[in-house]
């Protein structure tokens, strides 16, 4: 997927879709976090049926809530830091941090209807996490769990403009009216990709550190999940992360390689699918895997910490240690502690 670019909605006249396309600025506020809102209105009807225009619209306001409070973390850490950068703020982007500091969004939904047809009216509001104070901000550090966080994002980011394209470019509006099926299956998939993540992204929270809570319970729920976007990259990397941690390397990698596949710049597979070779004592095609992630995302210092364990397998310590150390510069250094203790690695 691509980089993100802050994709939110406007209001725009179409035949019968009215979406929104400008820049939610934050006002930063000086002393404490605040709640962000954003409200869409989409119209719906022939092919856009009113469950699907629900969900796509919720998914764009969350989107713009969540831009407004990137700004203000931003903001926030301009003033701290100014010019100068840490390495633990520059793992990762805003957004990631929005994810960790803030809570998941409550929505209002309204339907409306005027002489152009009905619509959907979606506000979506995200609030500060507890204890969210300036010290917490700056000591913020990247996670496994940010990393899926982002990946969900990146994904809503990916179809909401699919979604827009398709319809903004469409200047005699037949597409949004035709009643073809393949037009209804076109919003319909959209619409079931994104609830599905909207579930998945409530499950996130219980993985830490590449673990799940109760992985047998959350096997069966992204399964189901699975059941209605069987073709989700993050759906099918998520149970090959718990098909890995219940010790089921080989169906691990299957998903793994289905993610992939569909999503060959999916880090976050990349990455478990290099610890499963590990462990299946294939080193080698591990650091494949790492070297393709790390070319992708080279602030994640994950990603060096588990190419120098490949490394330290294959016992190669010379590069071991050199990403033991790049880890480090990015926060992680338990690692390169660890090889420096036992001599293979300098101080």
């Amino acid at each position: 997927m691509s980089k993100l670019s802050p994709l939110t909605a406007t209001f725009a006249l179409l035949s019968l879709c009215i979406c929104t396309s400008f820049p939610a600025y934050a006002t930063p506020e000086p002393l404490a976090p605040v709640p962000f809102s954003h409200t869409v209105k989409i119209a719906y009807g022939y092919s856009l049926t009113e469950q699907a225009a629900t969900v796509i619209a919720e998914a764009f306001a969350l989107h713009g809530a969540f831009t407004r409070a990137s700004q203000w973390i931003e903001h926030r850490q301009q003033i701290a830091r100014g010019s100068e950068t840490t390495p633990a703020l520059a793992a990762k982007e805003e957004t990631i941090a929005a994810n960790q500091l803030y809570k998941f969004h409550r929505s209002k939904i309204f339907r409306s209807k005027d002489i152009d047809g009905n619509y959907i009216n979606v506000e979506v509001t995200i609030s500060p996490i507890e204890q969210f104070d300036e010290k917490h901000l700056l000591a913020l550090k990247p996670t496994s769990r940010a990393k899926i966080f982002e990946a969900i994002f990146m994904a809503e980011e990916s179809y909401l403009q699919e979604f827009s394209t398709k319809t903004f470019n469409d200047k005699q509006h037949t597409f949004l009216l035709s009643l073809n099926a393949n037009s209804k299956f076109f919003f319909d998939n959209i619409a079931n990709r994104l609830r599905a993540l909207k579930a998945y992204r409530k499950l996130v929270p219980e993985y830490t550190q590449g673990t799940w809570k109760n992985p047998k319970q959350k096997l069966k729920e992204v399964s189901l999940l699975l059941s209605s976007a069987p073709e989700e990259p993050i759906l099918l990397h998520a149970k090959g992360s718990i098909l890995f941690q219940l010790k089921n390397t080989i169906e691990a990698i299957r998903y793994f390689n289905d993610a992939i596949d569909l999503e060959p710049n999916l880090v976050v597979a990349l990455h478990d699918r290099g610890t499963a070779y590990v462990r299946a004592n294939l080193p080698d095609m591990a650091l494949v895997d790492y070297d393709k992630a790390i070319l992708l995302s080279p602030n994640n210092p994950h990603l060096y910490i588990s190419h120098g364990s490949a490394d330290l397998v294959l016992k190669d310590y010379e590069s071991m240690c050199k990403n033991y150390r790049k880890g480090c510069s990015l926060g992680l250094c338990n690692e390169l502690n660890w090889g420096i203790a036992r001599g293979m690695c300098k101080k």
